[in-house]
């Protein structure tokens, strides 16, 4: 006889379900697993020889078992298959219910004396199990959590073989995990880097204007400015006047921590690589046949902060290109390709010149033509041309920071930007642009040499300050002030 029952694997960040097939039957001791199972699957035949036995039940040492992982085309990795290969080995000897098991997806690796651990990825099993129509998931206790985000399935948390098998027999009954609600999340949730508020960084109140308009409309910002100006501080306080990220949000974050092992996200990513990192440190690498993301994708649905930006190398810096307009990358290789998501907010700073003084009014540049010229080649034009927001950041007066001004905080400032939100959902995506504003900001893209793509940002921009201001129409002001953040 052979027994079915379902389980997962890893794809990318996505799951993918896959049956577990086990026949047991008289012959030459033999446990043989098939259907290209990767190196940690075909050491999990110890693991499970042992659970079995210390969970008191008898492992079948004088039968041939053989186990197919479908569908056999598909490479499977990780711990995740030791749970429900165990469950179809003593599925026949212990009677276990056949409806039981065909309504439900098990994930979990077996330690030796039969505890059930965490493993990686339970929320991609438990959103492909939904989307099958599956109704249970078993999954480890520790990893409860984050598989109760998905709607639509009932998780139970199991500790040991033991307990899983006494509750599938009737035994026990273990209690099914409550589900998650965005009521246990807190409104004003921030990541741990927004330590800075808005209101204790002196003077930039252009840059900050900018940032704010950036949070409204999810643009891409450079801040360009002599070192020690603020550029940094500006950066980091600004995941703090994002909005709150939704229910829907938190998921898609949780699935890309989860297939990382990081556990559940309660608040947007704040993601700062250092300039030395590579390209597969960006936008992610294959090792072996398991894919781990990049910062791109880490930085999903938050900020990816690019210190320093002319310091990175070129060819990684390229690698923005299609994430910036498409809000995803695609992984390929010989025999797998992968869509990663990666919609980010860029924030990237940058000194004007190699010695950080150019057109600063107290220093003086030192920097060679020469110099000047290699410095801005190293940022390509399409490169630059993605990037909404173009920011001048000037040094602020000393005696502003002897004598601050109250300015506005960091929630002050989310909620303008919330409102902004809202105020742009109730257009209904309308844009509406008077004949003769478009004019003049055709005019305008013409007299600075904008691209097609600058044109259309302009518009963009100058319909994001309407939404902060609560204006229906754009304005000839609006786009006055859109024009401020040009690339030039």
């Amino acid at each position: 006889m052979i027994t079915q029952l379902c389980s997962a694997t890893l794809v990318g960040i996505g799951a993918q379900l896959i049956t577990v097939e086990a026949e047991v039957t008289s012959g030459l001791s033999h446990f043989i697993i098939v259907g290209l199972p990767d190196t940690r699957i075909q050491e999990a035949r110890d693991r499970i020889r042992s659970a079995i036995k210390q969970s008191g039940f008898i492992f079948p040492y004088n039968f041939r078992i053989t186990v197919n992982l479908a569908p056999s085309d598909l490479r499977k990795e990780g711990t995740w298959l030791d749970l429900p290969i165990a469950l179809a080995i003593l599925s026949k000897q212990l009677e276990l219910s056949s409806q039981a098991l065909e309504d439900s997806v098990f994930v979990g690796e077996l330690a030796l004396d039969g505890s059930v651990r965490s493993v990686r990825g339970v929320l991609a099993a438990a959103k492909a199990a939904a989307a099958a129509g599956k109704h249970v998931v078993y999954v480890p206790c520790e990893n409860a959590d984050e598989a109760a985000l998905v709607d639509g399935v009932v998780v139970y948390g199991v500790a040991t073989l033991h307990a899983c098998i006494a509750h599938l027999r009737g035994n026990i009954v273990l209690a099914a995990h409550p589900a998650a609600t965005t009521a246990s999340r807190p409104d004003d949730a921030t990541t741990p880097a927004a330590t800075i508020d808005m209101a204790n960084i002196v003077g930039n109140e252009f840059a900050k204007r900018a940032l704010m308009i950036a949070a409204a409309g999810r643009y891409h910002c450079l801040l360009s400015g002599p070192p020690g100006v603020g550029k940094t501080m500006l950066a980091r306080a600004f995941v703090g006047i994002l909005p709150p990220p939704s229910s829907r949000e938190i998921l898609e974050i949780t699935e890309i921590y989860s297939s990382l092992g990081i556990g559940v996200a309660t608040s947007r990513p704040f993601r700062a690589p250092h300039h030395s990192a590579s390209t597969s440190a960006l936008v992610g690498r294959w090792g072996g046949h398991r894919l781990k993301p990049g910062e791109m994708t880490l930085a999903h649905r938050g900020v990816l902060f690019l210190d320093e930006l002319p310091e990175f190398a070129r060819n990684v810096l390229e690698q923005l290109r299609q994430p910036l307009e498409s809000g995803a990358l695609n992984l390929s290789r010989a025999e797998n390709s992968v869509s990663l998501p990666a919609q980010f907010i860029l924030i990237a700073a940058q000194n004007p010149c190699p010695c950080g003084f150019l057109n600063d009014p107290a220093r003086q540049c030192t920097c060679t033509l020469q110099q000047k010229r290699v410095y801005d080649k190293k940022i390509s034009g399409p490169l630059l041309d993605r990037i909404h927001i173009h920011c001048e950041v000037a040094q602020t007066n000393l005696s502003q920071i002897a004598h601050p001004q109250k300015t506005q905080s960091s929630a002050q400032l989310r909620e303008m930007v919330i409102t902004a939100h809202k105020f742009a959902a109730a257009r209904h995506g309308a844009d509406t642009i008077p004949a003769k504003t478009h004019e003049f900001a055709v005019a305008a893209a013409e007299k600075l040499q904008l691209s097609t793509r600058g044109l259309f940002q302009l518009l963009k921009i100058s319909r994001t300050i309407a939404d902060l201001a609560c204006s229906p129409t754009v304005t000839h002001a609006h786009v006055a002030e859109a024009l401020q953040y040009c690339r030039r």
